[in-house]
């Protein structure tokens, strides 16, 4: 096995580590269940209460990247949840530990990676992965937790 594990996109080598992987996630909203394609769905859907219909929207799309893209549109940028930007880290936690623990087949095979140090290295992603070899791979280390945890 490996002793580092890069990943990004779901189709790459390790792309099930991602949270644009297709595995879907149930998670309790605003009182109510919901059904998630991707835990980046859940993701970019939580900077919305789930009565907005732009949460639905983001639900129904079929391409997580398109869920992303999404929210940067000008009208996705106004009367977001207020505590989303507090809670980003613990939302993207929350929805890669349901990806693991709902989806056997996923944490089967993030059981397989062993005592790998798991990066998320993206070009542009600083804030949750390793960008050009910079940033702070929190997802990495979300995953290094969760598959301790199994």
């Amino acid at each position: 096995m490996a002793s580092e594990i890069r990943f990004c996109t779901p189709t790459e080598e390790w792309g099930f580590l991602s949270p644009y992987a297709d595995f879907p996630i149930k998670m309790k909203v605003d009182g109510n269940f919901y059904t998630f394609p991707t835990v980046e769905h859940y993701y970019q859907a939580m900077k919305f209460d789930a009565s907005d219909e732009r949460f639905k929207a983001i639900i129904n799309l079929k391409n997580p990247d398109d869920a992303r893209l999404m929210t940067k549109k000008p009208e996705y940028k106004i009367n977001r949840r207020a505590d989303f930007e507090k809670n980003k880290f613990k939302i993207m936690e929350d929805g890669m530990r349901a990806k693991f623990t709902q989806n056997p087949d996923a944490a089967k095979m993030l059981k397989a990676t062993g005592d790998a140090i798991l990066i998320k290295s993206c070009k542009v992603c600083y804030k949750c992965g390793f960008g050009e070899g910079s940033g702070f791979n929190r997802i990495g280390k979300i995953l290094m937790q969760i598959r301790d945890e199994l």
